[in-house]
């Protein structure tokens, strides 16, 4: 990271170690302050040039550019608050005011983007008003392309700190910033047209302008409200809560992984299967060594329920076969869990789960093979079979 790295660790304050949520809030906070101090500056920068040169493309740039002030003002905001520990009104915390913050840092810009689309139409449509290319030369144009450096470099920062950290807030800001670098490219081309006698150049390119900022406020928009509705855990991640829950000895499996996620702490609730002749504070002992290594591991509240198992025995590796070798039939990501076995001679009923995904469509059809497999081996068994929803991205 260079630079970044550096600075983070220049201003990150002894005693505030990384992973933990005072560090979070700190590398949140400086990168709004770092924005809010780099975009003032290249605000007043366009805007005195902007009415040097009568440029609604260029003082739409300007506010654009403003308005990224304000976002971070809602970021430092955001994690300030984000940092609370829970209390009585929010027993999980105040994770998700980061998640709030995005959302109002997208709707910031959307305001912003509504009111320059209007300017930018009245001066195409209904005004005669042109740039005033008496004051306009390379010099003033390569000026301009500067405060595009500068931005891009704010956006590749703000992306830097949000990937050290995991934040959509920070990724937000920094699209935010990336937009702000291709809106004054346009400003650049319309400057450009103006200089050479073309000067509607500059009421299309303040369309453009609006527009690209209003694709990023959705793009910042849908991700944050699909956090709040209860975005679902990613496969990776649902990979790790496995392996790491069934590298504790004696949790044999595990099924009907659950994650919510508040800001960089999640909320974990799982199914652990183990053998069904296992003594009762055993599974308790099981139990609790997957929450304290979920718990240590992933920053997170975890939350247990154990399922005894049919495990071992010939009757059990049959039933299993069967079920696995029919299902291989539809395809690799399909595996059985939770099986249960009522009898031995005869089996008297097959009794498992199968998850699969919300738009699943062979329910119907795997069940009915998987029936007609088991009743080859076992006709009078009962086969209770159930689709588990399984939410993964």
């Amino acid at each position: 990271m260079g630079f970044t790295t550096f600075l983070v660790q220049k201003t990150t304050p002894k005693g505030i170690e990384p992973g933990t949520t005072a560090f979070r809030g700190h590398v949140g906070m400086l990168e709004g302050w770092v924005s809010i101090f780099g975009n003032f500056i290249l605000f007043v920068i366009k805007l005195i040039f902007g009415w040097m040169v009568n440029s609604i493309a260029l003082i739409a740039d300007a506010f654009h550019t403003l308005s990224d002030v304000g976002t971070s003002i809602v970021v430092i905001f955001g994690f300030k608050v984000a940092q609370k520990p829970a209390d009585k009104e929010h027993p999980f915390g105040h994770g998700r005011a980061e998640t709030i913050a995005t959302l109002t840092i997208a709707i910031l810009m959307a305001v912003v983007a509504f009111e320059f689309l209007k300017g930018a139409i009245e001066r195409l449509f209904f005004t005669d008003t042109d740039i005033d290319v008496s004051k306009l030369d390379w010099l003033f144009i390569g000026i301009i392309t500067l405060t595009a450096v500068g931005k891009a470099w704010m956006a590749h920062f703000a992306y830097q700190l949000g990937d050290l950290i995991d934040s959509d807030a920070l990724r937000g800001d920094a699209v935010h910033h990336k937009s702000d670098v291709y809106t004054t490219l346009l400003v650049i081309v319309a400057l450009i047209g103006a200089y050479y006698g073309v000067p509607y150049v500059d009421g299309i390119m303040g369309v453009g302008v609006a527009i690209m900022i209003l694709y990023a406020a959705y793009d910042i928009a849908k991700e944050a409200i699909d956090d709040l509705l209860g975005k679902p855990a990613t496969a990776e991640f649902i990979q790790e809560i496995s392996d790491m829950a069934t590298s504790v000895p004696g949790a044999r499996q595990v099924h009907d992984i659950v994650v919510h996620n508040y800001g960089d702490q999640s909320f974990i609730s799982l199914h652990v299967e183990i053998d069904e002749t296992t003594s009762p504070s055993v599974a308790h002992h099981i139990a609790d060594n997957v929450e304290h290594k979920l718990a240590h591991e992933l920053n997170a509240q975890v939350v247990t329920h154990t399922d005894p198992v049919a495990i071992t025995g010939e009757c059990v590796q049959k039933v299993r076969q069967i079920v696995e070798t029919s299902l291989a039939n539809f395809g690799k990501e399909f595996r059985i869990q939770d099986l249960r076995i009522v009898g031995e001679n005869p089996v008297e009923a097959v009794l498992f789960e199968l998850p699969v995904t919300p738009d699943c469509h062979q329910k119907a059809e795997i069940e009915s093979a998987l029936r007609k497999a088991l009743a080859e081996e076992y006709p009078r068994a009962g086969v209770i079979i159930e689709f588990k929803s399984q939410m993964t991205e």
